[in-house]
């Protein structure tokens, strides 16, 4: 069987205000067509289908439409979990019909035990799950943690499991050692979210949903295939993409996929970069701008949208100030001295008479005369 492992599509999903549903159809447009190129059998989605439980019209229309496409139109098996961004309510509203079309969605702890079988493939759907769930479900004060609460699942699991059988298990989780990014929300608040890896030794496969990183975690069989797009700035290295496990090969790859708008982080100088003495393959990424000397510039940012229309932040670069004012030694200068630098370094000017007078009403005390 060929799967193809996604998620995190986070559908609905803003940046910096900026809404990126034309982004994402773009890239589930891609997505399709691996479908096709590659000959997948079952398609992964584990988990976080949209950004919010509440997600917009026009979320849920281009969520539908992508998932009927490759279910019908394509004709592949589906297989989807809810993840902590979902709204299970939302995720499972006819999962019981969608069965005769080989849609299999599951989004209740009491149904992990069951397997979906696909030929010689069984696969687990384990949706996000949270700790007091967990505790409640097994009747057992001591799950304290989602170590705990996993343990108890893959122990339920392993009562109905077929050895003879290819077990996958399809999770939405924080797998112990990973890499986070900024831009996934928490699992909880004040427990350990982190689970090992060898509590999934008993499956051929885990694939994995929740942190956008495709390489969050070295393992030989448990794996994320990350978000498709780059949510936040942070991501901005990261690679996008998918996996496909091919498991009669008993093969795992990583494909990238392109977007339709880079992300990028630029640190450097303001008057470089309205100069052009420096340029980017794509003008039309989503920038962030870190720049020095913008200090006399009345409105940078519009300024700089005249060059690149789609930068989402700017952030004035102040390590160089900092470090000339820290070379000041205060034991020594006088307070309108170091008044007078500053007022040098930070508007590169020297001080005015109005400078003065402010320096008088607000700073100077009884025993500090100026000249």
């Amino acid at each position: 069987m060929r799967i193809l492992h996604t998620g995190d599509w986070h559908i609905g999903r803003k940046m910096n205000g900026l809404d990126l549903i034309d982004d994402q159809r773009y890239i589930l447009d891609q997505l399709q067509e691996a479908i096709e190129d590659n000959q997948i059998d079952t398609v992964v989605v584990a988990g976080d289908i949209f950004d919010r439980v509440n997600p917009s019209q026009s979320a849920l229309k281009l969520a539908n439409d992508t998932l009927y496409k490759i279910n019908i139109e394509l004709g592949k098996n589906l297989i989807v979990i809810s993840g902590n961004h979902d709204s299970r309510e939302r995720i499972n509203y006819g999962s019981e019909w969608f069965k005769a079309t080989d849609f299999y969605i599951n989004t209740d702890l009491s149904k992990v035990a069951e397997p979906v079988t696909i030929d010689d493939v069984d696969f687990y759907l384990v949706p996000h799950v949270e700790v007091l769930e967990a505790r409640v479900y097994f009747n057992d004060d001591t799950i304290q943690t989602h170590q705990d609460a996993y343990e108890n699942i893959v122990k339920e699991i392993n009562k109905h499991m077929n050895k003879e059988q290819t077990n996958v298990l399809v999770g939405h989780l924080y797998l112990n050692g990973s890499i986070e990014s900024d831009s996934e929300r928490p699992l909880s608040m004040g427990l350990s979210e982190a689970v090992s890896a060898d509590v999934f030794s008993d499956f051929d496969y885990t694939l994995l949903g929740h942190l956008h990183h495709p390489f969050a975690v070295d393992h030989g069989t448990a794996f994320y295939s990350g978000s498709l797009l780059k949510y936040s700035f942070s991501e901005t290295n990261q690679p996008k993409g998918y996996r496909i496990i091919d498991t009669k090969k008993k093969e795992v790859t990583f494909a990238p996929i392109k977007p339709l708008h880079e992300v990028k982080v630029y640190s450097g100088d303001y008057e470089d970069l309205i100069k052009q003495k420096v340029t980017f393959d794509d003008d039309q990424a989503y920038f962030k701008f870190e720049l020095s000397n913008m200090s006399y510039v009345n409105e940078p940012m519009s300024k700089i949208k005249l060059l690149y229309p789609n930068t989402l932040e700017l952030k004035p670069l102040i390590e160089d100030v900092a470090s000339d004012l820290e070379a000041v030694d205060i034991s020594t200068t006088s307070d309108i001295e170091i008044y007078e630098s500053f007022i040098e370094h930070t508007f590169d000017r020297t001080m005015t008479d109005f400078d003065k007078d402010m320096f008088d009403q607000h700073f100077a005390g009884e025993d500090n005369e100026t000249e």
